[in-house]
């Protein structure tokens, strides 16, 4: 089983890497992290929450982390996952709250247990970074770190989506993605270049299926996408990619590249600029250009059914 702490700002598509990772017995489960994000972090807490408890997975610690980005205000986005960040879907509040010391806790684990935790990040990268800042042997000790974040520009859907250039969790924290895309962590990268492919994502066909499902995972899932559904007849899950990623690299191609952030304050903020690294040197990132969509849905769909 590998070590996972799971860094993530839910939002819907968050929610749903958060039940992909629960069910895979490949994973032990370290905690989950929330940061400012699709909401705030008061929010991105409870609903870690919320999901843990309804699928009677409270064990599970969640610790609350940053609640702005290191250099800007935050910039939320309600409008792509409704008012309480998971579809408004009604799911009860949860009987613990989470607790503070997001960032200690990534840094503490880390520490713990040296080169033997993966991080999966799938919002802005703010914890991260200020985990690597304040206990700067943490990046070193890493073992890997998947993102879901970037445009790449290397497949025809690698464009952004907040800005022509950038992604969503990059242009909400640049400041954040530069430092740990410049720390020595080993990087794997699922942006939009595959995230945004319509061949991966939920259309009205798959959801049928997923409500056809048996148990509490498939019908949290179902219930929490039924709003993106409705407002934009398709749901895009990035973050249950990210997962995916980790559990199963086979299924996707990945290029090893240079990437670089920008923090400037025009329209490229938040942009990645990948390169291929020149001769002698090493990229700093993985990045994703491919994924087959079949299995990842079949991967998806397994985890998310239960017997009975």
């Amino acid at each position: 089983m590998e070590k996972v702490i799971l860094d993530m700002d839910p939002g819907i598509d968050d929610a749903l890497a958060l039940l992909l990772a629960i069910s895979s017995p490949e994973f032990a489960l370290q905690g989950v992290t929330t940061v400012a994000g699709n909401t705030t972090v008061e929010k991105t807490g409870l609903n870690a929450r919320r999901v843990l408890e309804y699928v009677e997975r409270g064990e599970v610690p969640v610790y609350y982390g940053s609640s702005s980005p290191m250099a800007r205000p935050l910039a939320t986005a309600e409008h792509v996952h409704g008012s309480d960040g998971l579809g408004e879907a009604g799911i009860p509040m949860p009987r613990q709250p989470p607790t503070p010391g997001g960032i200690h806790f990534i840094a503490e684990t880390v520490a713990k247990n040296p080169h033997d935790i993966t991080i999966i990040a799938t919002g802005p990268l703010t914890n991260v970074a200020l985990a690597f800042i304040l206990y700067p042997r943490t990046p070193r000790l890493v073992k890997r770190l998947v993102i879901m974040g970037g445009a790449y520009h290397l497949t025809p859907y690698g464009r952004g989506n907040v800005t022509p250039l950038s992604e969503f969790n990059i242009y909400t924290d640049p400041e954040a993605a530069n430092i740990v895309f410049n720390s020595s962590v080993p990087i794997t990268c699922v942006g939009l270049d595959i995230s945004t492919d319509p061949s991966v994502k939920i259309n009205r066909k798959r959801y049928e299926e997923i409500r056809g499902l048996r148990g509490k995972k498939a019908e949290l899932a179902s219930r929490i996408m039924k709003y993106q559904l409705e407002k934009f007849g398709e749901v895009e899950v990035h973050d249950a990619l990210a997962v995916a990623a980790a559990l199963r690299p086979e299924i996707f191609r990945a290029v090893e590249m240079r990437v670089q952030v920008l923090t400037n304050n025009d329209a490229s903020r938040g942009a990645t600029v990948a390169v291929k690294a020149g001769e002698g040197e090493r990229g700093n990132a993985n990045i994703c250009i491919g994924v087959d969509a079949e299995k990842f849905f079949e991967l998806f769909l397994s985890r998310l059914s239960e017997p009975g």
